[in-house]
Formats: structure tokens, C-alpha cells, sequence
């Protein structure tokens, strides 16, 4: 992280006009009503309150805020001495609700619960000046609530493991964007991170893998660190994670996954599988056969472990994972088919559904509900569990029409281990594009819902996800601040435009993000790019939401790329400027062809999730990248795809060339088939012989004249057993398409 505090001067001073008086609605995320008056009060140095013991609480969680940004300290004094703040519990009020009000007087909180107190003391902070003892404070009254019951973030601590210390600074930053659920991921096939004492391998071998992947999953030949790597949490360090939150209005809600992700698990208690064999930890990310059995054995060691679960954690709701259970070992196993037998089950998705059944009824027993990622729908749902929907929407709405409460965290929107820029400079990530922009877009209530299916929808969360974020500073830059859009989203019923909240957050959070030495992204920086179709090709224009950009020297913001006989590369630099003093830059490569600029008429149309440049995404002069990149790829979730490419005029070409992704891990593979068709006139086409695709690059060499163009890519249609996604349809990923 380059940027300094003259950065934020520098932004500063683009909307530094009246800047005092804005700063009353500068406030992450932005208060639901606020009316300001013509009065005003005066800080110098301290707080003057008489809190009650829940006050003191507070206070204590918050002084530290209020010293570090403010040099302000809370001073208890006297009923009958002078006052800045007096507090009012107000019990009528809502869950987390809050009031705040300043006049010449002093300042007024009320509050009905923990959470609200903790929220209006939030509130408080952002509206005063930083590094000031004398704070002069503008007159308003605010009056707040959230849009959603339900407000999450997720850290996966199994595919990396993170102190108590890192732990609780990460609660902090939490509970200073009034998020109220961390959603703890404790256990994985790459390491088992809580103590349970009945069973105490789980951790003396499952918390340890003895080496790692280096780089992508995908990566061929893959290589391994060899360095032993662990940790875990014990009983009563989880205690005082869960006493930390608790303190800031934040549940804890513990992982357990099962029936899949399970080899951490297995590596320490081998039975509890289908074969018995001896496996190690999994140092490789990814999905694996080797799951719970679901014999009788293993049920019963599964409802221990959650028994020991509820007694750390006392939150309502527990996880149990749910996603991603390959079925391949449960088809052989005879413990299994002899389960399936005796429960009347039809097949193993019903075997699956019958293990959720099992551990509900054990958690309703013990007074505490089911939560599970969305394909616990897969064989039909529990009676009453909570589904988590990352698959996109639909098993969101599925849930909801079923009436079953509903956490929407699609991977499209609310995945923070993406991509956030197209720089190629950008760190290491499991892959996609899920820029600023998107996050502060989403909608958690989906489209296709009535009034009433939409109350099940509790809210949404931010998934973070470590495979490869190593350590809380690779964390830090992949949450904020993608984490300050989704806290927006979440509280805020109306919401600012999102170039005001870019302004904004430049101007006022990020300054305390740095104050608190926390690593972020400026990718949110990067220009906005825009595609014009021209006569002779394809021009890119560069429009930035900040300062200004030059493209290769040239302030005209344009790169023209004109259509050449063969394909030639191009590199262009593009330098975000911010009054001469602090910038980005970033490389941009493409290679020109006659196709440039030509729009792709899809017959089948690429996903929403992956659709960049959209009818120009196959003629951008962008090729796909490995480690990938959403932004570079256009991907489809059929297992046939056709599209034609008009040409404007009869052409005489003998080359083709386009490009294709596999990552098996990520449900995507080479397709098996590339058939072509030529037309003079966009009516009969002529059918050359198909070619068999299952590579990288394809070159097809053959002398054609067409006007029109039509491809078929054919994939296989289910992903076998074995592999990652087993059963469901693969996702099959197209870069530029070129002929010459």
C-alpha cells in the first residue's frame, strides 16, 4: 500500500467545498433518516456521561476508537454534574435500533438493545473530526435501522489459519460497519481448527497438513511447499471469541462442514469414511471422494462433535456446511446402500438429505436451528433448516417459495477471494471478477419472489474464502473495501448513488483504515472502460470516476484498434492521475484481427455472472489469462453452444483460432467438439468436418469463403463421478475468437 495522507488530501480537496457541513452524512453504512438542525455543540478532550453498567460495556469496546481517531476520552461523572452525552434505554424501540441527537445541549443516544447502543456510538465516531480535541459538532437527529435482520460476513480459517489476535481486530472492523453475524469456518479438508475434547485427534492430526499447494489449483505440473502448517482454536479461545463479538453486537456463528469437506476429519478418525483407508490432511484445494460415511457410527460421531459445538457457542443458528459432497464413494460403500435400504431412499441425494435430517433433529432437540449452504435443498430440505444460497439465486428463491429463511451470498456478487481489477499485476485469486461496482449493485432480495416469500429472506453475507489469501494482510486487501460497499447495501433501505459513495468512502473511511495500518485495494480506482464498434475495428475509451487518465501519453482517454490481416499484439498504458501526485497504473494487452469490433450474435447466450463486453466479448481483442479472470472469459452453463459471427461481406479466410479454458475444480472444462459452418448468404450453411477440441488453443486451418460464420462447441454433458461437481452440467469457457 503506496498511498499516503497526502492522498487523501488530495481527493479532499475535489469536494472540499462545505466540507464541515457534509461530513453530518458521511457515515458508513449512511443512516437511514437524518434531519439536521441550526445548532451545535462543542467536545473538548472528553465525553462527560453517567452510563449504566451496559453503557460502560459499550464505552469500554469503544474508547479505544474514539483515542486513536478523535483524542477524545469517556469521562463517568456525576448525576447532577454537566453532561455531553446522556444515554436513555428505550425497550419499545426495535431490535438494533437507534436514536441519536445533537443540539446545543449535548448529545442524546436511545437505544433498546446492545446492538443499538453499539451502532449509535459507531455512528457517533464517524461524525466527528479526525486528530481533533476540540470537536465542534453540527446540530441533527438520526433516526436508524436496518434494511435486513441478517448481516454476515464468513472467514474461512481452515485453508489458513488466523490468530485470536487477527481475529478480533477483523470483529473490530466489523462491528465499526454494523455487520451482526461472523460466520466462522472451522473445518475443511485442509485442516480441522476447534478443539473437541471427546474426540482430540481431530486436532492433534487433523489441525496439521504437511505441505501446500504452490499457486492455482489449476496449475500444470503442480508443486507443493513441503512445510508442515496448522493450528487450532481451543475451547476457550473460541469462548472469547465468541465473548468479543458479543461485546460488539456480533454473533458467532461456527462451521462444522459435513458430509463433505471432510478429509481433515478422516485423516484423524479414518472410520468415520467409507473405506477406512489412512489419508493424510489435503494439501490441495479443490472438492474430494472421501466424505462421512453415513453409517450409524459416524452419525453418532458427528452429533458429539456438535454437542461439544453448543456448548462453546450460543448462537441460535449453527452451520453445517452442506455443499460440495461427492457421492462417488457413498455409490459403493455397503454401509451406505445398507442406510439407504433401511431409510427407503432413493438415491444418494436422498442419503445426503438424510444425514441433514439427522444432525437438525439434533440441533432442534438442543434448542438450536440448521443452517447449510444450498444444496442441502439436493433430496429435499429439512423441515426446518435455513439455506445459505452461493450458487447464484435460485436455490434463494427455492427456499423462500418454500417458505425456509433465507441468507443470500451468491459467488457473483458477494465473494471477496475474486478478482477485484483486471490488472494483471492484481494478487493471486481462485478466479472471477467482482469489482466495487457489482458489490455495491447488489439486490439480496431476488427477482420472482411475492411480498410474502420475500420476508423469508433474512439478508445476505460477504464470503471470504482463503485458499489463496495466506495471511490477514491478504485478507484485509481482498475485503475492504468491498466490505464497506456490502455493509451499505445491507443497512442502508436508500442507498447514494454509487459515484457518491466512491467519493465519499475515499474521502472518509479509507483515511481510518490507514490510521489503523489496514491493507486495502485501490482497484476500485481503475478507469471505466467502454467499447465502440467502428468501421475499421474496435476503439476503448477510459473514463475515470476520480482524477483524470492518460492512455499511453495521450489524454484523449481512447485506444484504437483497427482490424489487421493477421494477428498482431498491442500493449497499451493507462495511468490513473490524481493532481500529479498519486496514481494507478495498469497494462492493458490485445491482439487485432479482422474480427475486431464484430459483434457475436449468441444463439446461446453466455451466463450473466460472465458475460464481460457482452456480444463483443469474443471480438474485445482480449485473450483469457490462467490463473482466469471472469473479466476475460465468456462462460456458458450448457453443455452445447452456438453462435455466428456476420462478417459484413463475403471473406476468403483459411485460419481459425480461439481459445479455452479447463479448471476442473471450478466446474470448468475443455469441450470435446468444435463444429464449423460457412454461409455466403446467412441461409444455407455448409458443415466442415468436426474437430475435436480437448486443448487450450484450437487452429484450424482450412481455406473457406463465408459471409457468415456459425460455431458449435460441444461438451460433455454431466461432469463424471469422481470429480468436482459430479453430476451437474460443466461450465465451458470461450476467449477470442480470430480468423486470417
Amino acid at each position: 500500500m503506496k498511498l499516503t495522507r497526502y492522498f487523501f488530501l488530495l481527493i479532499a480537496l475535489i469536494v472540499a467545498n462545505n466540507l464541515k457541513a457534509q461530513r453530518q452524512w458521511v457515515i458508513f453504512p449512511q443512516p437511514n433518516e437524518i434531519i439536521t438542525n441550526e445548532q451545535s455543540y462543542e467536545l473538548n478532550g472528553k465525553i462527560r456521561c453517567v452510563p449504566n453498567e451496559e453503557e460502560k460495556l459499550a464505552i469500554a469496546v469503544m474508547q479505544p476508537q474514539f483515542t486513536l481517531f478523535h483524542e477524545l476520552t469517556f469521562k463517568e461523572v456525576t448525576a447532577d454534574s454537566v453532561q455531553d452525552l446522556r444515554f436513555y434505554y428505550q425497550p419499545r424501540l426495535q431490535k438494533e435500533n437507534y436514536q441519536l441527537e445533537i443540539t446545543a445541549r449535548g448529545i442524546t443516544i436511545k437505544y433498546g438493545d446492545r446492538n443499538g447502543l453499539i451502532y449509535a456510538l459507531q455512528t457517533l465516531d464517524q461524525l466527528m473530526d479526525d486528530q481533533s480535541k476540540v470537536v465542534e459538532m453540527n446540530g441533527l437527529q438520526i433516526i436508524d435501522y436496518p434494511r435486513f435482520a441478517y448481516r454476515g460476513v464468513h472467514l474461512d480459517c481452515s485453508r489458513h489459519f488466523f490468530t485470536i489476535p487477527e481475529i478480533k481486530a477483523f470483529l473490530d472492523q466489523l462491528s465499526a460497519l454494523k455487520f451482526n453475524t461472523f460466520h466462522w469456518h472451522l473445518t475443511d479438508d485442509q485442516g480441522w481448527r476447534l478443539e473437541i475434547k471427546q474426540y482430540p485427534k481431530l486436532t492433534e492430526i487433523g489441525a496439521w497438513r504437511d505441505s501446500t499447494v504452490i499457486g492455482h489449483y489449476s496449475r500444470s505440473p503442480r508443486e507443493y511447499d513441503h512445510i508442515r502448517y496448522g493450528g487450532f482454536y481451543t475451547q476457550d479461545e473460541a469462548r472469547e471469541i465468541v465473548r468479543y463479538a458479543a461485546e460488539r453486537g456480533i454473533t458467532v456463528m461456527p462451521e462444522i462442514e459435513l458430509p463433505g469437506h471432510a478429509r481433515a476429519a478422516l485423516a484423524a478418525y479414518p472410520e468415520m469414511g467409507c473405506t477406512g483407508e489412512q489419508l493424510p490432511v489435503e494439501g490441495l484445494w479443490g472438492v474430494f471422494d472421501d466424505v462421512f460415511c453415513t453409517q450409524p457410527e459416524t452419525i453418532q460421531f458427528l452429533k458429539d462433535i456438535l454437542a461439544e459445538v453448543i456448548a462453546i457457542f450460543p448462537s441460535e443458528t449453527i452451520h453445517v456446511g452442506g455443499d460440495e459432497c461427492p457421492k462417488t464413494r457413498w455409490d459403493v460403500c455397503p454401509k451406505c446402500q445398507k442406510v439407504r435400504t433401511e431409510q427407503g431412499l432413493h438415491d444418494s441425494h436422498e442419503l445426503q438429505s438424510y444425514v441433514i435430517r439427522e444432525m437438525e433433529a439434533f440441533l432442534n432437540d438442543n434448542g438450536r436451528k440448521l443452517m447449510g449452504w444450498d444444496e442441502i435443498l439436493e433430496g429435499g430440505l429439512a423441515e426446518n433448516a435455513q439455506v445459505m444460497s452461493w450458487r447464484g439465486t435460485e436455490g434463494g428463491i427455492a427456499a423462500a417459495k418454500m417458505h425456509h429463511p433465507v441468507v443470500m451470498t451468491p459467488g457473483s456478487h458477494c465473494y471477496f477471494d475474486h478478482y477485484q481489477s483486471t490488472n494483471p499485476s492484481e494478487p493471486l485469486a481462485i478466479g472471477g471478477y467482482t469489482p466495487l461496482e457489482k458489490v455495491y449493485a447488489f439486490e439480496p432480495i431476488p427477482e420472482g419472489l411475492k411480498v410474502d416469500e420475500q420476508t423469508y429472506i433474512l439478508g445476505a453475507q460477504a464470503n471470504i474464502w482463503t485458499e489463496y489469501l495466506p495471511d490477514m494482510k491478504s485478507v484485509q486487501y481482498n475485503t475492504f473495501p468491498r466490505l464497506v460497499a456490502m455493509s451499505q447495501v445491507l443497512w442502508t433501505v436508500d442507498k447514494p448513488q454509487y459515484s457518491s459513495f466512491i467519493s465519499r468512502m475515499a474521502i472518509d473511511y479509507l483515511p481510518r483504515l490507514y490510521e489503523q495500518e489496514i491493507t486495502y485495494s485501490t482497484a476500485f480506482l481503475d478507469p471505466t472502460i467502454t467499447l465502440n464498434p467502428t468501421e475499421s475495428g474496435l476503439n476503448y475509451s477510459f473514463q475515470s470516476n476520480v482524477g483524470s487518465i492518460w492512455v499511453n501519453g495521450n489524454s484523449e482517454n481512447t485506444l484504437k484498434l483497427n482490424r489487421t490481416p493477421a494477428p498482431q499484439f498491442i500493449t497499451a498504458f493507462v495511468e490513473s492521475d490524481y493532481r500529479d501526485e498519486i496514481s494507478r497504473e495498469l497494462n492493458f494487452e490485445f491482439v487485432t484481427h479482422p474480427l475486431i469490433g464484430k459483434p457475436v450474435h449468441f444463439i446461446t447466450p453466455p451466463s450473466k455472472s460472465y458475460n464481460h463486453h457482452d456480444s463483443l466479448g469474443l471480438t474485445d481483442g482480449v485473450q483469457g489469462t490462467t490463473p482466469w479472470k471472469g473479466s476475460q472469459w465468456l462462460g456458458f452453463s450448457y453443455d452445447t453452444i452456438q453462435f455466428s459471427i456476420d462478417l459484413g461481406e463475403i471473406t476468403v479466410f483459411n485460419h481459425f483460432q480461439a481459445g479455452f479454458l479447463e479448471d476442473q475444480g471450478s466446474w470448468i472444462y475443455y469441450p470435446k467438439t468444435l463444429i464449423i459452418e460457412t454461409s455466403t448468404d446467412g441461409k444455407k450453411f455448409k458443415q466442415h468436418k468436426a474437430y475435436d477440441i480437448n486443448k487450450k488453443v484450437v487452429n484450424w486451418e482450412k481455406k473457406c469463403k463465408a459471409k457468415v460464420v456459425r460455431f458449435t462447441v460441444i461438451n460433455v454433458s454431466k461432469i463424471p463421478q469422481g470429480k468436482p461437481g459430479a453430476g451437474n452440467t460443466p461450465w465451458t469457457f470461450i476467449d477470442e475468437i480470430m480468423i486470417y
